[in-house]
């Protein structure tokens, strides 16, 4: 992917004869021919004139943004999360199949050793300095980095956006202040992805990315609470995808409240999967504080119309242990545990996959006999971290 750190206008091309043309022709058609231009064509024919200016920022209404600070970080990244194919790394700028979709990946170049910093690091031969080695950022510094350019490009297409994807390390108050408060009524589909598993290098360990994100104030702007946030929040999503969210289970009942449109929910590695939040969703109180959500005017089931709900890699979702060595329950009772699942009547699709503690025994009896879920995805992990891993002896 190209190695910038922002987002330039820079026109490449300026013909006022075709910009006239251009302004004959109606809205509409002007929005379907800029859905065919790749994202830098795009930004030039913006740098044009005023006109085209608020004319490219309408026509952006799908947008995948990726921040990384090595590109095989971002290749494999595009990869994991389904937004490129190995055919379509070979284009910097993916325009995607359908109308007005982006998918950009940035990559931020290393910082430099500072100049105040002694670089007398000589060879024991020679004697000669050795070059300047390039800084590793701390994660802070570079969720920081991230979240400026996160904010710029939110400020700028936010209004226009529909569809939004962004991919980091974690999400701040800067970028949620700037999501919460220009993407208020627009946005359909919103993705928060920032797990990573293959990203281990310098500051970074594996086990970075096997728990949810550290908790934050940032989410309260994603739900109109909070000093820096000016507006109600988002409010008109029918999709949420949060994967190593560091949302609390109180955030994600406000979020999931605020956005009664609400259809998808996909949750992986979440701190705000917990038992409160999914008693709530299933419209079932009794033995937790956070009831005061569940207002009259709100209705008595709150996830009645969702239609997919993925619990993945989620291992707090039950209030307490199951113990298998006890006798079966009765099938009236056999989702013990689980009992918040019956409040979710339109439920297509529900998924445990990769959740450890639950018995994939119970879940397939509990859909069987009560749910009748057509699409359950059982809580087999995929892999044990404490397994070896077989090796084709032909490969020693």
């Amino acid at each position: 992917m190209p190695e910038r750190s922002e987002l330039t206008l820079e026109p490449r091309w300026y013909n006022p004869a075709m910009t006239d043309h251009i302004r004959t022709l109606p809205p509409e058609i002007v929005l379907q021919v800029l859905s065919y231009l790749c994202f830098e064509d795009l930004l030039a024919f913006g740098a044009t004139c005023r006109p085209n200016y608020d004319y490219h920022l309408v026509s952006l209404r799908r947008l995948r943004l990726g921040v990384f600070e090595r590109r095989v970080h971002s290749l494999i990244s595009l990869l994991q999360a389904g937004w490129s194919n190995p055919d379509q790394l070979v284009s910097h700028w993916d325009n995607g199949d359908q109308e007005s979709s982006y998918t950009i990946s940035l990559v931020y170049p290393q910082s430099r050793a500072s100049k105040d910093e002694p670089k007398r690091a000589y060879s024991t031969d020679s004697r000669r300095r050795a070059p300047a080695q390039d800084t590793p950022r701390s994660q802070e510094q570079m969720i920081r980095l991230q979240n400026q350019i996160f904010t710029r490009v939110v400020q700028r297409y936010g209004p226009s956006l529909r569809h939004l994807e962004f991919m980091a390390y974690d999400l701040n108050i800067d970028g949620a202040a700037a999501l919460g408060s220009k993407c208020q009524h627009t946005l359909k589909h919103l993705a928060l992805r920032f797990e990573h598993p293959h990203i281990r290098d310098g500051v970074i360990r594996p086990t970075t990315w096997q728990q949810p994100a550290p908790a934050s104030e940032a989410w309260n702007s994603l739900i109109g609470v909070g000093s820096r946030c000016k507006t109600s929040g988002l409010q008109n999503l029918e999709t949420i995808i949060l994967e190593r969210a560091g949302i609390t289970p109180w955030q994600l009942m406000m979020l999931v409240k605020r956005n009664p449109g609400l259809r998808n929910l996909k949750l992986r590695t979440c701190r705000g999967a917990r038992p409160e939040f999914l008693f709530w969703l299933g419209g079932i109180k009794d033995g937790f504080e956070d009831v005061e959500i569940c207002s009259s005017e709100q209705a008595p089931t709150p996830g009645a119309k969702l239609e997919v709900l993925w619990l993945e890699h989620c291992h707090r979702l039950l209030a307490h242990p199951i113990d298998e060595s006890e006798s079966p329950l009765d099938d009236e009772d056999c989702d013990a545990g689980f009992e918040w699942v019956r409040g979710l009547k339109s439920l297509q699709s529900l998924s445990f996959s990769e959740s450890a503690n639950i018995p994939s025994e119970l879940i397939d009896r509990a859909n069987k006999t009560i749910w009748k879920i057509p699409d359950v995805v059982l809580p087999y992990c995929l892999y044990d971290e404490n397994s070896s891993i077989a090796v084709d002896p032909r490969w020693k």
